[in-house]
């Protein structure tokens, strides 16, 4: 089974981010060229890491969680009332309970987003809200095998 892409990316994003902040106080102590080509090359990937981010269908309930984070940080201030909602959606996902009453409410919420409340943050998140759908939405099939338990065609051994 492959990992859920979006958990890969979200974890690239939260090294090269604890790493530009490195390299930023790196370049405010003593502005090195060297410095400012390591901040302005981290600005770049992170750039890339978050357009195919915002872009990636999760392909688990634990890559929809992360969605979900991600659009909760990208709330405006006059939504932020919602934060600890979303933060609590997506610790449900990620233990892999997808809860119908959750559904229903990013849905809502991203409608909601998405027809202007929140503004232009909230028309951003709006988009990783209905990745997030998609990923939390997926049938999850589970595969058994079942063999009989075998005869005891094994003859037993006479000492």
């Amino acid at each position: 089974m492959e990992i859920d892409p979006v958990l890969f990316l979200a974890e690239e994003l939260r090294c090269k981010e604890r790493a530009l902040r490195t390299a930023i106080k790196r370049y405010e102590q003593d502005h090195a060229r060297e410095n400012g080509e390591t901040v302005n090359n981290l600005l770049s990937t992170l750039k890339v890491l978050y357009h195919e981010f915002f872009e990636t269908v999760p392909t688990s309930v634990l890559g929809a969680s992360e969605m979900v984070r991600m659009a909760a940080q990208r709330l405006p201030f006059s939504l932020a009332r919602y934060a600890n909602h979303f933060h609590e959606v997506a610790d449900r996902l990620s233990e892999g309970k997808r809860e119908h009453a959750d559904l229903v409410w990013l849905r809502a919420m991203r409608t909601a987003l998405k027809e202007g409340q929140g503004g232009e943050q909230g028309q951003k998140a709006a988009p990783l809200l209905g990745l997030a759908l998609k990923g939390a939405a997926r049938p999850v099939v589970v595969f058994r095998a079942f063999a009989p338990p075998p005869d005891d065609d094994i003859p037993a051994r006479h000492h």
